[in-house]
């Protein structure tokens, strides 16, 4: 089953086009990594997906319902943005950020009661984050932060989840962590999942799809055009490494790593 489709797509701000021409599939048990560096249309791909801004060109479907149109299908997907940390003296509890997971359900005039209390702290045990339901979230470190977005954004029992750099400006130890709790989402859970990122490395064994970004450039299909040197040497303009070291491969480019 196809969830979302992205149709000759071209996508920009003021008329003036960052990605031209992209089209991709996404479907049932489907890991997508969106790569690229900064500045290529990673996060603009995300909010269209969304319907948060309208492509230039091209169509965009989620559950085969265009995006720009009100349907609940838009609703089927969960979402953790890109963010810094939270301010420390930001009052709400890691309780709070997960129940405002529950208004797309509940509407705007009904608040969130015990079911939705008792379900948001089954959800925190299962993401292992039970003890810090009571904590200030802007107390936390910006990878417990980031489980508790998860944690929001699973609350309203989505059918695919979208992540937009969920590891960055966090520390190894703390992306590893998170990456397991990915891992585990899209195991147990089933969802097709995309992952935005421009460092690939931390999450190759779980890729079964990329979408390649560069400067007017950019390539879409399974997780081997990550291993292809000659179309990342087409995508990113330099020659990039693949190395393999204890069974595994990295990607390694001049600057940092990534596809």
């Amino acid at each position: 089953m196809k969830i979302i489709e992205v149709k000759d797509v071209s996508l920009g701000y003021n008329g003036k086009a960052v990605v031209e021409g992209l089209s991709f599939d996404v479907e049932e048990k489907d890991f997508w990594a969106i790569v690229g560096p900064n500045g290529t249309g990673k996060t603009t791909l995300i909010k269209a997906i969304l319907g948060l801004i309208k492509p230039l060109k091209g169509r965009i479907l989620v559950f085969g319902c265009p995006v720009q149109r009100v349907c609940k299908h838009r609703k089927m997907i969960g979402y953790v943005p890109q963010m810094e940390k939270f301010d420390p003296n930001f009052p709400a509890r890691v309780m709070d950020v997960v129940l405002t997971g529950s208004y797309n359900k509940l509407g705007a005039f009904k608040m969130p009661g015990k079911k939705e209390r008792e379900r948001a702290l089954e959800l925190l045990r299962w993401l292992g984050m039970e003890e810090l339901a009571d904590h200030p979230i802007g107390k936390l470190s910006g990878g417990q932060q980031r489980k508790a977005l998860l944690a929001r954004a699973l609350f309203a029992e989505p059918r695919a989840l979208i992540l937009d750099e969920p590891t960055s400006g966090v520390d190894i130890v703390s992306q590893e962590k998170l990456i397991e709790l990915i891992e585990k989402v899209y195991r147990e859970k089933g969802l097709p999942v995309l992952f935005v990122t421009h460092n690939v490395n931390p999450i190759l064994h779980l890729i079964t799809n990329a979408v390649l970004l560069g400067f007017g450039r950019h390539a879409a299909g399974n997780r081997e055009i990550l291993f292809d040197k000659k179309i990342l040497r087409e995508i990113y303009g330099k020659e990039i490494e693949i190395v393999s070291r204890e069974g595994k491969k990295y990607i390694i480019t001049g600057d940092y790593h990534h596809a």
